[in-house]
């Protein structure tokens, strides 16, 4: 199975996400890289928001947020991200799940 880990800071924003694709079909894996895909180039070509990603064996995204003035421009671009994944994760429910984790917060 295969497994989205999406990454948020200490004020809940997401700034990066890793999918780990072992065992997901062909199918899954692409719905879910093409989606990903299409997220980090609206970032980077439409908000100018430097993303560093891959989409080969090891795919993520990690997304500056350095830029408050577009937090709600992003957030709209990720939370569009997260419906999309949850559509994969309902149409392939043996083959993907999502998790959130907080990185970056001191206790």
């Amino acid at each position: 199975m295969g497994e989205a880990i999406v990454q948020r800071d200490e004020r809940g924003r997401i700034v990066g996400l890793t999918v780990q694709a072992g065992g997901m079909s062909v199918l899954a894996r692409a719905s879910a890289t093409t989606l990903l895909r299409a997220v980090a180039e609206s970032l980077t070509d439409y908000l100018h928001v430097a993303v560093a990603s891959s989409f080969a064996d090891e795919i993520f995204l990690e997304i500056d947020r350095s830029d408050q003035h577009l937090d709600r421009e992003i957030d709209a671009i990720l939370a569009t991200m997260g419906s999309g994944l949850r559509f994969v994760e309902r149409d392939y429910p043996a083959e993907l799940l999502i998790h959130d984790t907080a990185v970056g917060v001191e206790v």
